[in-house]
């Protein structure tokens, strides 16, 4: 489970690294640790703008701290809607969406993002070893021994 949220708030700081926008309050809330008031704001600020993908990816970062799992995966599949980023951002995004996916016991779904993260970003190693791990857990070594083999390739390049 910690390496499941470790993952998954990486993620979140990797988006909003490349996220190309000047921080504002609801950044400072996050880095505060005061999730509660992060969901107050940026669910006021989505009635005003509702398809801004960076407040829905601010919201399931607080509800990600706050165990609302289920909650985040919704914020998350409004972020990849509506985030008008680079790939590498929107990869981010399926990345977090297929961890807590994984961990919510939706291997499908998980395998799904982890799919759409690898076609985005295919020379990264971090998309086949988690997909490889998901696969060793559901019983597909076979598939997993594939992923694991092209990890092995671009971790070397």
């Amino acid at each position: 489970m910690k390496r499941l949220f470790g993952i998954l708030l990486l993620c979140l700081l990797a988006v909003f690294a490349r996220a190309e926008m000047k921080p504002n309050f609801i950044d400072y809330l996050l880095s505060d640790d005061r999730y509660e008031q992060v969901v107050r704001i940026a669910t006021r600020e989505l009635e005003r703008h509702p398809k801004d993908g960076r407040l829905y990816t601010q919201r399931a970062t607080a509800y990600l701290q706050l165990n609302e799992l289920s909650l985040a995966v919704n914020d998350l599949s409004s972020a990849i809607r509506y985030y008008k980023t680079a790939d590498k951002s929107r990869a981010d995004l399926y990345r977090m969406r297929g961890v807590l996916y994984e961990y919510l016991e939706q291997p499908k779904l998980a395998l799904r993002d982890y799919s759409r993260l690898i076609r985005l970003c295919p020379d990264s190693p971090e998309g086949y070893q988690l997909r490889g791990d998901l696969y060793m857990e559901i019983g597909q070594p076979a598939k997993a021994k594939k992923d694991y083999e092209k990890q092995k390739l671009y971790e070397k390049n």
